[in-house]
């Protein structure tokens, strides 16, 4: 006989989970064989109905299929095996776990990665705390998303029953949104520089940190990393624009309009491509060109006041003034670009000297714009072309309190001062414009210039020199800077300049003095001699200066010419026929020498040294009478003259001659 073991109430159990098996494993069949499209979902169904009732009756452990959510006020679900994805804009909250154990009697849910405590049903998670959180931790590997830090772990009572993935999506909004938050730009650039070094794929960090760069006028880095946008992203048209316009600031026109042109031909509405064309054909000084590029700027972007100001500066450029006024009339009003627009005209008005309308204009753009420093320094030019100089320092002064540390403004302060003869001021400001900007050659030439005039040679030579390595070819600035040496006794760099400037072809009186002057003081006799004769110069002091030169080298010969010359320019003058006298002794021509002297005492007969040179003569010539006669004459004058021993000879010689 059978005997059954255990409950009676166990068997019927079993029994009944025996037959409800069967069933579901019939219709299963049934629905495989006859309606395979439905068999997946009641199949799925079935199971689900299984392991509900397995875990309700036998108390097996539940299965997980999804999580019912509420994300951005909306309802969501994430099915198992799935991947819940946020970004920083999400807010979520995790409303029930879908299991089989339906009641949720024992499920709770844990954000891992969260610093909260407790059961996280029910609680709001907002997406930016946890971007900002990997943000935090350092620079991540992969910057479009990061699949490693947060995910939902669900547990049932204290067993983890199915874990769901979250995964944090990073934009560049959020690159941007936490350099920005730790620190000062520079730290801002570092951490998107290692970004962007780790992220080797993403152009939204190189985008956001060429951005940076553009603010602190980085331009070749700005270029460089949107070059690299480029070569990831070969057809991204904001980068392209953005690339040109860097280009623009480097006045690279050429490379600006390679990846303008393109642009065109994609979209024909941008209005900003072809005021960048016409940026560029600007450079190229295509003044004409630019001005219908900027025109269909205009056309299509009408309401636009800075592409109508650039077209009425291009008009300007074409020299169009009428037709810039136009321009810039149409957005004298309201416009944010009225100020400008206003001041433009006064410009044009200025540059025509007409300085009554110009001081009407800009009145007007500093009713629109009282702190226009450039308005108020444009405005004391136009009244000091009127001759108000009061008036032009006056708003000058204004124009420095609003830009003190503008060279601009500061260079026509400078001006002003100078045509006042205030050179003390005009050289400070000159000097504070030259400090600030040292590329400014104009001021450079100002300073040179006053300092020179005020005889403050030491900065003259500093400021002349560094124009000399400008302009090699002026000869001007070597004969300022060989006067200048001169002046503080540094002979030898004085005659350098002076030879420069000789060289280059001056031909001037003065320089030529200088520069034998100089060549004097350093013992050079023979080159001073030479310049004189190059230069030729008519006055007796040169003439002397060679000719005795001449003299003292025994070349009597030339230097009777040289006097012969001060005799010419001095006919009346004892010394001359003297010196010439003297010459032609020298060379034992003794009737011309006799002659000179003669013609010397006509013009001075008190002059002792004429009649012992006589004498000497007439002594060489053996007309010892008159030279006797002449020896007393000059004993008569000077008692003590060189020849005064000579008289009681003469005596002898003429005695003896007569016997």
């Amino acid at each position: 006989m059978m005997k059954y073991s255990g409950h009676p109430s166990s068997h019927r159990k079993l029994t009944l989970v025996a037959v409800l098996v069967a069933s579901l494993v019939l219709v299963a069949l049934s629905l495989f064989l006859f309606f395979p499209g439905t068999y997946q979902s009641v199949a799925g169904t079935a199971a689900r109905s299984i392991n509900a009732f397995a875990y309700s009756v036998f108390n097996a452990k539940p299965h997980f299929y999804a999580l019912d959510l509420e994300k951005n006020g909306k309802d969501f679900r994430v099915e198992a095996g799935s991947i819940l994805e946020i970004s920083y804009r999400d807010e979520f909250v995790i409303k029930s776990v879908i299991s089989d154990d339906w009641r949720e009697k024992f499920i709770s849910v844990r954000i891992v990665g969260s610093d909260r405590g407790g059961n996280h049903m029910g609680v709001l998670f907002r997406g930016l705390d946890m971007v900002n959180r990997i943000m935090m931790t350092g620079v991540p590997q992969q910057s479009a998303q990061v699949d490693h830090v947060y995910r939902v772990m669900v547990f049932h009572q204290k067993e983890i029953l199915a874990e769901v993935p979250i995964r944090v999506m990073i934009t560049p909004q959020d690159w941007l949104r936490h350099a920005q938050d730790i620190g000062s730009m520079d730290e801002q650039v570092e951490y998107l520089k290692k970004a962007a070094a780790q992220n080797l794929q993403d152009a939204g960090v190189r985008r956001i940190l060429a951005a940076l760069y553009l603010k602190r006028n980085r331009i070749d880095e700005a270029v460089a990393l949107y070059e690299e946008i480029l070569r990831l992203k070969p057809d991204d048209y904001e980068a392209m624009k953005e690339l040109a316009r860097c280009y623009l600031s480097l006045r690279r026109s050429d490379r600006a309009m390679e990846l303008l042109s393109p642009l065109v031909k994609i979209n024909q509405k941008d209005a900003e491509v072809y005021a960048l064309l016409g940026a560029s054909l600007g450079i190229q000084h295509r003044w004409e060109e630019a001005v219908r590029h900027y025109d269909y700027a205009v056309g299509l972007a009408p309401d636009n006041a800075s592409f109508k100001m650039m077209l009425g500066q291009a008009y300007e450029k074409a020299n169009k003034p009428e037709a810039a006024l136009a321009q810039y009339r149409q957005i004298s009003g309201s416009s944010p670009e009225a100020a400008a627009a206003w001041r433009a005209q006064g410009d044009i008005y200025l540059a025509g000297k007409k300085y009554l309308q110009a001081i009407e204009y800009y009145q007007k753009a500093l009713r629109n714009h009282p702190q226009d420093a450039a308005a108020y320094a444009n405005l004391a030019t136009a009244y000091g072309g009127l001759g108000k100089f009061r008036e032009e320092m006056e708003y000058l002064q204004k124009a420095v309190t609003l830009l003190p540390q503008d060279p601009v403004v500061r260079f026509n302060l400078a001006a002003a001062y100078e045509r006042q003869n205030r050179i003390s001021d005009a050289i400070r400001e000159y000097d504070f414009v030259l400090k600030r900007n040292p590329a400014d050659l104009d001021a450079l030439d100002r300073l040179a210039e006053l300092t020179f005039k005020n005889k403050q040679y030491a900065q003259a030579i500093r400021h002349y020199e560094k124009l000399g390595g400008k302009y090699p070819k002026n000869a001007a600035i070597f004969v300022h800077l060989g006067f200048a040496y001169g002046e503080i006794q540094q002979y030898k760099a004085s005659v350098e300049n002076y030879e420069k400037a000789v060289r280059l072809g001056v031909k001037d009186k003065t320089l030529y003095n200088n520069l034998a002057y100089t060549y004097k003081k350093l013992g050079k006799e023979k080159e001073a001699v030479s310049i004189y004769e190059k230069a030729l110069p008519e006055d007796r002091k040169n003439l002397s200066t060679v000719a005795d030169y001449y003299m003292k080298n025994k070349q009597y010969a030339r230097a009777i010419q040289y006097y012969t010359k001060i005799v010419k320019n001095e006919p009346k003058k004892a010394s001359s026929y003297f010196s010439l006298g003297y010459a032609y002794a020298g060379n034992k021509n003794w009737d011309k020498a006799i002659e000179n002297y003669l013609t010397a005492l006509k013009y001075d007969r008190e002059d002792d040294e004429i009649y012992a040179n006589l004498g000497l003569a007439y002594e060489n010539k053996g007309l010892y009478a008159d030279a006797l006669k002449a020896y007393r004459h000059a004993y008569e004058i000077n008692p003590e003259t060189r020849v005064a021993a000579r008289i009681p000879r003469m005596r002898i010689q003429l005695m003896e001659k007569n016997n």
